[in-house]
């Protein structure tokens, strides 16, 4: 009861600053997803905790997809028509003829550090290692692989991938003694420190400007919906704001989804989400074609133009509508 009673008070709260709610009575129903539970899903989370959808008009079943080949099923199914999900697999997906598009970066690295068991030392000790990831062709795999390869080994040849499921997941089969390794961002980075594994290399020397994090919709729903996808992201935009400007009441989302307790590793989530979620997170033809570099194997992806993956007409309508500005 007190922590309903708490909710309902930091919407309150959220609603006074920002605006009156729309009636519930006008409001449009919208189921949408995300595929990781990290520091990088907070700003969707605080939207839908802080009832900042409903603020724009949208009644929102935020549910949790694993892995980018399901989650953007289901967007192509029409079951969740707004995803949020590592930008390599709308991509991936265009480029077999569906018709997804990145519509938000939310953030535009790879937010990912390469985690191993304390017994592997140095890079040459990766080699015949078993490593854990959420599902091939997921963007925890597309990290491994290019970790791997940094390191001159052959992803392929001289370890073992395995799928495993979520960053939790992850963390969980290494304690368990399953995998040698995985991609973690944090919190559970935080947590898989302070449990004795080592971050053998960080995300930022990795240096690798990417669409890690999207917000994703297909070219159908923004010609027939235009006003709800508009007013999604409307909501995901200042629940961005609403990280940086409510502390307290965004640690305690970060707290409730990723169900750790802990007020270190939950700082320091809060500190990366703050740093590298984008105030202004416009979608760029550059990391659209990182992406396509990834996956030059694939015959549509040499002949393919960056455009045909993004549609930038939303963020500029909240541009020049200055939807920015009266955020200030």
């Amino acid at each position: 009861m007190k922590e309903f009673v708490a909710r309902v008070i930091a919407v309150t709260l959220l609603l006074t600053v920002t605006g009156a709610p729309v009636a519930l009575a006008q409001l449009t129903k919208l189921r949408a997803a995300y595929s990781a539970e990290s520091s990088w899903s907070l700003a969707t989370w605080v939207a839908y905790e802080g009832g900042l959808f409903k603020k724009y008009g949208l009644d929102v079943d935020l549910v949790l997809i694993r892995s980018a080949s399901t989650i953007t099923a289901a967007l192509l199914a029409g079951e969740a028509p707004m995803i949020q999900l590592g930008g390599n697999g709308t991509i991936q997906a265009a480029l077999q003829g569906a018709e997804c598009v990145n519509v938000l970066t939310l953030v535009p690295l790879i937010p990912q550090s390469l985690v191993v068991t304390p017994d592997i030392k140095t890079p040459e000790d990766l080699k015949g290692k078993k490593f854990g990831v959420s599902r091939f062709g997921a963007l925890s795999d597309l990290v491994i692989r290019r970790y791997l390869r940094n390191f001159g080994l052959d992803p392929s040849k001289d370890v073992t991938i395995v799928q495993i499921g979520g960053i939790p997941e992850q963390l969980a089969a290494m304690k368990a003694g399953a995998i040698s390794g995985g991609s973690m961002s944090p919190p559970v980075l935080t947590a898989a420190k302070k449990a004795g594994f080592k971050e053998l290399a960080d995300f930022e020397s990795l240096d690798y400007k990417y669409p890690a994090t999207v917000i994703a919709t297909t070219k159908s729903f923004v010609q027939r919906q235009r006003a709800t996808a508009l007013n999604f992201l409307r909501g995901e935009i200042e629940g961005i704001r609403a990280i940086k400007t409510q502390k307290n009441f965004a640690v305690n989302v970060l707290k409730k989804y990723m169900r750790i307790g802990d007020p270190e590793i939950l700082e320091e989530g809060y500190q990366y989400a703050l740093r590298f979620i984008q105030a202004r997170p416009f979608p760029t033809l550059n990391e659209v074609r990182v992406v396509l570099d990834e996956f030059k194997s694939m015959p549509k992806a040499a002949n393919a133009k960056p455009e045909q993956f993004i549609d930038l007409s939303l963020m500029q309508e909240l541009e020049r509508e200055k939807f920015f500005e009266k955020l200030k």
